[in-house]
């Protein structure tokens, strides 16, 4: 009889703990991405200053033809940057963005809680869209259900109640951008 409690115990603490948690796992999200090889790129200013936000894709399987990773940073006198994987150890990488890589991740850092990272689709449209960068650019809109998202907080602002953007795992160590869950 002990070992049923304790059993059932550990149960309901795993469930209330994963109804804590945030992260998305209806998508499978895994990208790196090294300063080193791109000392450059928007994303690196994305996830250090708070307020700034980027639509980050890819493209390509790294086999047959170079892969590509585009940023689209969210203020629009920047143009779209394109950066060419070519090191071996970032072509081998499985690059997956959530629920379509073609509409990629949104990575930035929020004015309250450093880097974070939201999946690029509406999570309440069945139709897979990437949102647009709405109001001040911390926030996206999505141009089938109408509803807007705060960027610092990923919740509905404007529009119908529904979910909150798909949220995954977002880390800057001074050399690799990562996103995962």
């Amino acid at each position: 009889m002990k070992k049923w409690f304790v059993a059932l115990s550990v149960l309901l603490l795993l469930c209330a703990c994963d109804a804590q948690n945030p992260i998305s796992r209806e998508y499978r999200c895994w990208f790196l991405f090294s300063y080193t090889d791109h000392p450059t790129s928007l994303l690196f200013t994305a996830v250090q200053n708070p307020g700034s936000y980027a639509y980050v894709t890819t493209r390509g399987d790294g086999k047959k033809s170079a892969r590509h990773v585009t940023v689209k940073f969210n203020d629009p006198s920047v143009p779209l940057e394109d950066n060419i994987i070519r090191t071996d150890l970032e072509n081998n990488l499985r690059y997956d963005l959530g629920a379509n890589n073609d509409i990629g991740l949104i990575i930035g850092c929020t004015n309250f809680d450093g880097p974070r990272a939201y999946d690029g689709s509406c999570p309440n449209c069945p139709t897979l869209r990437a949102m647009n960068w709405s109001g001040n650019r911390q926030q996206v809109t999505c141009s089938q259900c109408s509803r807007t998202y705060s960027l610092d907080t990923g919740n509905i602002i404007s529009g119908e109640e529904g979910s909150s953007l798909m949220r995954y795992n977002c880390a800057f160590d001074g050399t690799t951008v990562r996103a995962w869950n």
